[in-house]
């Protein structure tokens, strides 16, 4: 089992050993200092003798320190790439229970050691990290974001040792300059909902269109229409039921939904989110495809309690296309089925809904809303919303 002790001084600080394991101690040694990152040599001795362990590290210091002053080639350290071993350390013993943004750690462990061994990385430092972000993940993926969560692993796992204290902070390497549009929500304005709308309803009534493949149109035509009148996360759509949502009116008469989210981002509370009345049709509509094509519900043995019981996201991509909507030019980025929430988000900021409001009914936090939504939003967004405006 991983031991989380601290190292100790031995030889006047010179070196620094500590209890890596059960069974085995590491040695490590300051060498010099360049481009700002401290550098170090490391070896490690497989006992659970602490005492031959010491013995044995402090006669390779002894080598060091001569082959130093003799300016002769240092050995090479026994110690892999570090990091790996940080991060296992991360991963086995950081307490990311409850907390949905630790959900996604081992899958980036798993990315970076693939890149460590696939590329023969010696260490994550400066140099490494910008390889990294210029040549390898170029790569693999056009997402800003994608990009983003790798770093952001990376800097838990040195964050966490750090506050072990089993690094200091010149331990951590300079990482490289990251998009600034990585964090930036992209949404639909009014006139690319309606022609996406629009491109939807045409790609739905071809004519000699099979009609498995009718019926998956018309379910995305009403899952884009509800999630831009809900706001909801992908996820908790594909969950609800019928049961969970009931039509009421608002004082003004309009109808609509008052849906139960029972299994939210956070999974510990019911979340009761108000729809806009757009979604009531769109679930009127959406029974009326059910009838219509229940032989072919039946015939997939479809759970007919689920109301969205298909993943959008592969025909989706395929719509955004068509629209010529998958990439938001401006930002670089591309669109998917989280774009609706972001889509939902947006127009509510935009039309001055109260954020306390719109983050209670998307079951996040104000601070969230503000940081990718409402400071991000420019002063053309909301004058092309102002002019358009009744008095």
């Amino acid at each position: 089992m991983k031991q989380n002790t601290k190292y100790e001084n031995y030889r006047d600080g010179r070196l620094k050993i500590r209890k890596r394991s059960s069974v085995s101690y590491q040695g490590k040694i300051y060498l010099t200092r360049e481009n700002k990152q401290s550098k170090f040599i490391y070896k490690s001795i497989k006992t659970d003798d602490k005492r031959y362990a010491v013995e044995e590290l402090q006669n390779w210091c002894d080598e060091v320190q001569y082959l130093q002053r003799n300016e002769k080639p240092l050995p090479v350290s026994n110690q892999k790439n570090i990091f790996i071993e940080y991060s296992k350390d991360y991963i086995k013993n950081f307490d990311r229970k409850d907390n949905a943004t630790h959900k996604d750690d081992k899958k980036y462990h798993e990315h970076l050691m693939t890149w460590i061994k696939k590329e023969k990385i010696k260490q994550v430092n400066r140099k490494s990290l910008q390889s990294l972000k210029d040549d390898y993940l170029t790569k693999i993926t056009e997402s800003d974001s994608t990009r983003n969560h790798w770093f952001n692993y990376i800097r838990k796992v040195f964050r966490y040792q750090l506050i072990n204290e089993m690094i200091i902070r010149d331990d951590i390497p300079e990482f490289p300059k990251l998009s600034t549009n990585a964090g930036k929500r992209i949404f639909l304005d009014h006139s690319q909902y309606r022609h996406l709308v629009s491109v939807s309803i045409e790609r739905m009534n071809k004519p000699k269109l099979a009609r498995r493949m009718q019926l998956y149109r018309k379910i995305l035509n009403r899952f884009i229409i509800f999630q831009c009148a809900t706001g909801m996360r992908p996820s908790e759509t594909y969950r609800l039921k019928w049961n969970d949502i009931t039509v009421k009116r608002n004082d003004k008469d309009e109808k609509f939904l008052s849906i139960e989210v029972h299994q939210g981002k956070t999974k510990k509370s019911v979340r009761t989110v108000i729809s806009k009345p757009p979604a009531v049709d769109a679930i009127k509509q959406l029974k009326e495809v059910y009838l219509e094509y229940s032989d072919i519900l039946n015939k997939e043995k479809v759970d007919r309690n689920i109301i969205f019981p298909f993943n959008q996201s592969q025909s989706n991509l395929t719509l955004l296309k068509s629209a010529d909507l998958y990439e938001d030019k401006e930002m670089k980025k591309k669109r998917d089925v989280y774009t609706y929430r972001h889509t939902y988000i947006s127009w509510s900021v935009l039309k001055g809904s109260a954020l306390f409001n719109i983050a209670k009914n998307c079951g996040t936090s104000v601070a969230m809303i503000e940081k990718h939504y409402a400071n991000n939003l420019t002063s053309v967004h909301f004058q092309n919303v102002l002019s358009t405006l009744k008095i």
